[in-house]
């Protein structure tokens, strides 16, 4: 079972994509800012980490995706705002991919899966 780390400051988007991921095999563990986020890096190992971007700050996420590029073993990392960014930025920011809000989501373990399937069996 592959492990995630849900980081968002909205608690619907929380909830739904926690129910998305759990459905489809994921363990979920949520944090409701970059800061908690961060800090739940600190102490736990996850295979993925999914992030928002604008929460405390317009690029909050990015410090999620800084935390995250620092542990070991690295997770693969996805920035997931409805308020797309160059491919330049987030890639630049050590993130693996970029999702939407609101496009297929209900695709979204599957897309997971398809990052992860190099890294870690799930």
């Amino acid at each position: 079972m592959c492990k995630a780390l849900l980081v968002d400051d909205e608690k619907a988007i929380l909830n739904f994509l926690t129910l998305m991921l759990e459905m489809d095999g994921f363990a979920v563990v949520t944090a409701g800012s970059a800061a908690a986020g961060a800090a739940m890096l600190a102490r736990e190992q996850f295979d993925v980490v999914i992030t928002d971007l604008r929460m405390e700050s317009p690029l909050a996420g990015f410090e999620v995706v800084k935390a995250a590029r620092q542990t070991a073993p690295r997770p693969v990392i996805v920035v997931l705002t409805a308020f797309p960014v160059p491919a330049a930025d987030w890639k630049d920011a050590g993130a693996d991919a970029l999702l939407v809000k609101g496009t297929n989501p209900t695709g979204i373990p599957k897309q997971l899966k398809a990052l992860l399937k190099d890294r870690v069996a799930c």
